[in-house]
């Protein structure tokens, strides 16, 4: 039975523009709203390896082993990159087509977070639930960016929605998605992509007394289909890999899981940076989830089913808590089910006219957006003791945060006052609030392309640069940062290790291990052959370089050149 939701609004009914029964307008919606930006932002150095790697695996003819700057690269399952290898056989080699199938990806996420809400609420509060996923700011920063762990959120939803369905007639069919699901999930970024599902599964059959859901769980079809998808690709890759499944499950899953896989602690961040960034994922809508949750949970005492929305966000977040190994979008799979549970209060909110939580949401949005500049330099302070990452980010969007200090209090203050007893029209103040701050982190993400991009040193390497010469990265601490550089330089670079960073994790053959020592690096840069070396300038420069020529500065960065006026 649907959690309720009180009388449906008369403009969320059927028959309305706005209708549920319209649920296709959500992805059309993120469509709108995706496209432009995907084509306008570059790859950044935290998301070019999934547009590097099935770029160099086209090149070489390769569909099994994923390949990174010229080696094998073992870390992920292969899911994403088949995908983007897909659209680059297809439409060539870009940046905007690797950004096609996460397009599609997020499309998917709201159309099933929609339609699975539909069957533990109203049609209604399900539409608001997927609105309002898809206008909160981690949808749309994160949407724009190539992770894996998008993937790993369709997939769950797919999963749940499956597992539902087959609760409401359990026919082979759904037992089959359901595994299918999970094997998607499983090459999307490995055991999470079944663990999920099934601990969340295992959850809600105790809280609902249903054993049977194990039936689901252990179908045999299902479990057969599942082998079938997965097995093929570990047999052949262990074949052409000899050591990969121990590296799989040893060095990616439990010393992962465990936090003790070297090197250690480089990507990780803190648990409490971890939350504070559950918060900002939600944007705006977060100031009505706490209310939203007790209120949900006071309520699903008499809906047992709807108890799937706060089981979900539990192991998710749970799971990462537990673990020392996390990073800040760890927390995606969570967002569907909490916008879901904020969709559910809006919709009350919207059928109670004496319901103040919307004004009373925006006037106190109004009021904190107020302090969004001093904000910048609080989050600068925690996220850069976190992740070398961060460095240089924050200073870039002052400017964007002092725009949101004076343009957004007076649209909160003044929706505020306007629907103090006009609950719709709350709503439309909050929406339009939400998508003019989704309009600043665009101006922000285009503001920081420079800083968090290698696309400009790259595109000039690549003008510059002729066959024979060396193109080397300084100050990076992990292997896979390089792959925007050397994307848009469209060739391999080498990478100077100081202090044992980057490391590999998979040792390839040593003729093709592109990590070189500092002294190294000396050597080749007073060669004969001529070397391009892209360095941080907030890094301190080895005294040989101290008078290099620049051959290119931009956003905090330099390519530096020996050879002819360079020494």
């Amino acid at each position: 039975m649907p959690v309720s939701s009180g009388q449906t609004p008369r403009f969320l009914r059927a028959g309305s523009w706005l209708s549920p029964e319209a649920g296709f307008t959500l992805p059309l919606m993120v469509f709108l709203m995706l496209l432009l930006p995907e084509f306008l932002l570059p790859l950044s150095r935290g998301e070019a390896m999934y547009a590097l790697v099935p770029a160099e695996m086209l090149q070489a003819g390769q569909w099994l082993t994923p390949i990174l700057n010229g080696v094998p690269y073992l870390e992920k399952p292969p899911l994403l990159y088949w995908l983007n290898l897909s659209v680059f056989k297809v439409l060539g080699v870009s940046d905007w087509g690797a950004r096609l199938p996460t397009l599609a990806v997020a499309m998917g996420e709201v159309w099933l977070t929609y339609r699975l809400g539909s069957l533990l609420l109203s049609p209604g509060a399900a539409w608001l639930g997927g609105f309002i996923l898809l206008s909160s700011i981690g949808f749309f920063y994160l949407h724009l960016q190539l992770f894996t762990d998008h993937l790993i959120t369709l997939t769950l939803i797919a999963a749940l929605f499956c597992m539902l369905r087959w609760l409401q007639e359990p026919r082979g069919l759904w037992a089959y998605l359901f595994h299918l699901s999970m094997g998607a999930g499983y090459l999307a970024k490995g055991m999470i992509g079944v663990g999920f599902p099934v601990l969340i599964i295992a959850l809600f059959a105790w809280r609902l007394r249903q054993p049977r859901l194990g039936r689901l769980l252990c179908h045999p079809g299902g479990l057969g289909l599942l082998a079938l998808v997965l097995a093929p690709w570990f047999v052949a890759t262990e074949i052409a890999n000899p050591g990969f499944a121990w590296h799989h499950f040893v060095d990616e899953h439990l010393l992962r899981l465990l936090g003790r896989r070297q090197p250690g602690g480089v990507s990780m961040i803190s648990l409490p940076l971890f939350w504070l960034f559950l918060g900002i994922w939600l944007l705006p809508w977060t100031l009505l989830l706490p209310g939203a949750l007790y209120r949900y949970f006071k309520e699903i005492r008499l809906s047992p089913e709807g108890s799937l929305l706060l089981i979900w966000p539990v192991v998710v977040l749970g799971v990462f808590s537990l673990s020392e190994s996390r990073i800040e979008y760890y927390s995606a799979p969570a967002l569907p089910p909490l916008a879901l549970v904020l969709g559910w209060r809006v919709a009350r909110a919207l059928a109670s006219p004496g319901d103040r939580s919307l004004p009373g949401a925006l006037l106190a949005l109004g009021l904190i957006s107020l302090g969004a500049a001093l904000s910048v330099p609080v989050l600068d302070w925690l996220c850069t003791g976190n992740r070398r990452e961060f460095l240089g980010i924050f200073p870039q969007v002052s400017p964007v945060a002092r725009q949101v200090s004076v343009s957004l209090p007076p649209l909160a203050l003044l929706g505020a006052w306007l629907s103090r007893r006009r609950p719709p029209l709350a709503l439309a103040a909050y929406s339009l609030l939400a998508m003019v701050l989704l309009g600043f982190t665009f101006q922000a993400l285009i503001r920081l392309g420079p800083v968090r991009s290698d696309q400009s040193p790259g595109e000039y390497v690549r003008t510059q640069a002729a066959a024979g010469d060396l193109v080397v990265m300084e100050s990076i601490e992990e292997f896979e940062l390089g792959a925007s550089l050397a994307f848009y330089a469209a060739r391999p670079i080498l990478m100077a290790q100081r202090h044992g960073l980057p490391r590999l994790l998979y040792p390839p053959h040593p003729r093709n291990n592109y990590l070189i020592s500092a002294s190294l690096l000396k050597e080749l840069w007073a060669g004969p052959r001529r070397v391009f070396l892209l360095v941080d300038v907030s890094q301190p420069l080895e005294p040989f370089l101290r008078d290099a020529r620049v051959g290119w500065s931009r956003g905090g960065k330099h390519v530096l050149v020996n050879g002819p006026g360079g020494r």
